[in-house]
């Protein structure tokens, strides 16, 4: 029978406690900021598209209107901002 190991057991690589300055919490900030935006547009990207298959789904004049304007209100804002920010 093979022993039973705890994953994650061992001590994981990192940076050393003199590696981390401000520009190391500097960095580890706006790769966050970078991360939030991605998934921000990610949730917009993805409840937009299910607007749209809603509103294909059974078109009336009302889902149209909520599609086009949720569109433009949260998802091309937020595309915007990708394409400025990266």
């Amino acid at each position: 029978m093979t022993d039973i190991r705890p994953l994650f057991a061992d001590k994981q690589p990192g940076p050393a406690i003199e590696d981390i300055g401000p520009t190391y919490i500097e960095m580890a900030r706006a790769i966050a900021a970078v991360c939030a935006t991605r998934m921000l547009l990610m949730v917009a990207v993805v409840t937009g598209a299910a607007i749209w298959i809603w509103t294909t789904w059974q078109p009336t004049d009302e889902r149209l209107y909520v599609a086009i304007a949720f569109s433009l209100v949260f998802v091309l804002p937020q595309v915007a901002l990708f394409w400025k920010r990266g």
